[in-house]
């Protein structure tokens, strides 16, 4: 088995604020080899964007992390300095964020910005420039050594997430992190995006986090889930065991909501029943437990460890202690 590019151990994560720490990601463990896509899905506020900002060293001013660690590529990344930082990002973690219309500099055009990310690879600008209208092509943008040249005002938010993309690949780094890529796209668009992806993946060498709340995406693109709740990971499993096997009660819940597997006319779509703890004043014992309809005595007394049903299959619920 080869070593994971990424491995993420107990990792927590406190936001200050004036209502006191709140604690948006606890104990969070994740590993992700190469060559392999891993989705990481949940509902708003699970502490996905949290998850992918720590491993990008993008968390706010505010965040403070209060144990574990996150080794990329062996390398401790919670002891970089900024100027080291500086050095990884973009050349062996890449990511591409929500919101296309926000994540160009509306004031350079598409070529400065592409060439300037290469500025620590020996070439010169001709062949930077050259590398990057391959890429542009790559990624479906139609005569790229015109278009190139324009600033992002004279794309629309699909061509721009495209070109965020091949911004992203353009140093072939070890991961791609996509969080949410498709959230501000609408349904043709979202669909162009997650095959361009799809398509990229046999030219891309590293793997890829992708992050979302939609399940069909993450069943259609990924190998293995990882399923938040709360900040924490209550489930991680092969996609297949994972959609067709769930162990924990939120990730059964959260697959009988999904409108694709509805097949009669309701006036009302399924949801999850209550509401998301407070993160600044957590309960006792199971996070879930509030919500779960298999909640018993002892989810309400202490907090389930993580339980390992086979090699590729780890949940976090009593239900399924040996």
């Amino acid at each position: 088995m080869s070593e994971p590019l990424l491995d993420i151990s107990d990792l927590s994560v406190e936001f200050a604020t004036p209502r006191g720490q709140v604690k948006a990601l606890r104990h969070v463990d994740l590993s992700v080899k190469p060559g392999r896509i891993v989705g990481i899905v949940g509902e708003s506020g699970c502490g996905k964007s949290t998850l992918v900002s720590a491993v990008m060293g993008l968390l706010a001013g505010n965040a403070k992390m209060t144990s574990g660690s996150i080794a990329f590529e062996g390398r401790q990344l919670r002891d970089l300095t900024e100027d080291q930082w500086r050095d990884i990002r973009g050349r062996r973690l890449a990511m591409v964020f929500q919101d296309p219309m926000t994540s160009l500099n509306p004031v350079m055009s598409i070529a400065t910005q592409m060439v300037d990310i290469q500025h620590r690879d020996p070439g010169s600008r001709a062949d930077k420039l050259k590398k990057a209208i391959r890429w542009l092509a790559k990624v479906g943008i139609s005569d790229p050594e015109h278009r190139i040249e324009d600033y992002p005002h004279r794309f629309s938010g699909g061509m721009r997430q495209r070109i965020s993309i091949a911004m992203a690949l353009l140093m072939n780094p070890s991961i791609l992190i996509a969080d949410e890529p498709t959230t501000a796209l609408d349904v043709t668009l979202e669909a162009q995006i997650i095959h361009l992806i799809k398509q990229l993946r046999a030219e891309f060498d590293g793997a890829i986090l992708f992050v979302s709340h939609n399940l069909g995406l993450i069943a259609e693109i990924c190998d293995e889930v990882v399923v938040m709740y709360a900040g924490e990971v209550v489930e991680h499993a092969d996609i297949r065991r994972l959609f067709h096997e769930p162990a924990h009660p939120y990730t059964q819940l959260l697959l009988t909501c999904d409108p694709a597997r509805v097949d009669s006319e309701e006036r009302t779509l399924p949801t999850i029943g209550g509401t998301v703890p407070d993160l600044a004043h957590l309960p006792q014992g199971c996070i879930f437990a509030a919500r779960c309809p298999g909640a018993f005595e002892r989810c309400r007394a202490e907090a389930p460890p993580t339980y390992t049903i086979d090699e590729r299959h780890h949940v976090r619920c009593f239900l399924h202690a040996r």
